[in-house]
């Protein structure tokens, strides 16, 4: 809905159910936001499996009625009377549009809470929303025009966890220690998320023709390299429309963090994690696949096993020292026998 001459200017000015004339900056922000715009999903579809399926998205968004989730006023997320109770202080609220791959799989369930997923995120054990991490520049938008999350959204785990003192709903936040061997092999090569993620979705027989029979498994687990050069976790996600096919992977939070990362032996001896011989289009801003000579070369590296040490230099026996010593305790024996 838009209201003209609504300035000074005469330009058209978006109707956010009031809100602009107290929060025109926020108000002007968000317009270009993706909550507001509903940029994101239905480009990223235009430009792969709906290109290559023959999908018109315009037409597509109108007959699904797929615009009903984004934002256009205030009161969507914030209630009718926002100064009074806030309702984006409530993770159901987020739950609304977010709760096919973000909130649920986040309170440990699968896609619109159909069943109980592996494990919650340990943010949410810990008694955490969403806007306890991802802040209001993130949800109105800064000004600026994206086409995916991945653009939209910068929160990272660095914010709260390489930041001493930082504490959380009156809790200190654990901090990132490079005492951790896995830490000091793989900084600045593997995002926290690559071993941190305690399970991640995978979307099989999308029938975006009828929009069912979509099966959510969480017993796959694939990592790629996210556009930063960072190894992150990939979602796989099978379309098919009219008997044709698409095979898309993309790097996605799966907001299932756990404190237990995992161990070495579930990358470095499958190459199936590390994605070998993955094929399909890379979504969102860019990434790629593991290079097959980077797989060839980590795969089978375990972490060494340390033996315990004293700190003094092991001493080499001499072969056949031994048996002195040996017999001078026979003869000790032997010769206080006699003397009973």
């Amino acid at each position: 809905m838009w209201i003209v001459n609504a300035d000074d200017t005469g330009e058209s000015s978006p109707d956010l159910g009031g809100c602009e004339g107290c929060h025109s900056d926020i108000a002007a922000n968000f317009t270009n936001s993706l909550h507001y715009t509903g940029a994101g999903m239905k480009g990223e579809y235009a430009r792969f499996a709906a290109k290559e399926l023959g999908i018109d998205m315009d037409e597509y968004y109108a007959k699904w009625n797929c615009s009903k989730c984004h934002a256009t006023t205030c009161q969507r997320c914030h209630g009718e009377n926002p100064h009074e109770e806030d309702m984006s202080k409530n993770i159901s609220t987020c739950d609304q549009c977010h709760f096919k791959k973000q909130t649920a799989t986040f309170v440990g369930e699968m896609p619109g809470h159909k069943k109980k997923g592996p494990a919650p995120d340990i943010h949410y054990t810990k008694g955490l929303i969403c806007t306890d991490c991802h802040n209001a520049a993130e949800i109105h938008g800064d000004g600026n025009v994206y086409t995916s999350q991945l653009e939209a959204v910068t929160t990272k785990c660095e914010d709260c966890h390489s930041s001493p003192g930082k504490t959380v709903k009156d809790m200190p936040v654990t901090q990132y220690s490079t005492d951790v061997p896995a830490h000091k092999i793989h900084k600045d090569k593997l995002d926290c998320i690559a071993c941190h993620s305690g399970w991640v979705l995978t979307c099989k027989n999308c029938h975006l023709d009828t929009r069912k029979g979509t099966q959510p498994v969480s017993d796959e687990f694939y990592l790629g390299k996210g556009s930063d050069g960072k190894i992150k976790t990939f979602v796989k996600m099978e379309a098919f429309y009219d008997n044709a096919s698409h095979v898309g992977y993309g790097e996605w939070f799966s907001h299932t963090v756990t404190d237990t990362a995992k161990d070495c032996a579930f990358c470095h001896e499958s190459k199936e994690v590390l994605c070998e011989g993955c094929e399909g289009d890379i979504l969102g801003k860019g990434g790629s696949f593991i290079p097959q000579e980077t797989i060839d070369r980590i795969y089978g590296i375990t972490a060494p096993t340390e033996a315990p040490t004293t700190g003094m230099p092991e001493e080499t026996p001499t072969p056949g020292f031994g048996i002195i010593p040996a017999l001078g305790g026979l003869a000790l024996v032997v010769y206080l026998v006699r003397r009973r």
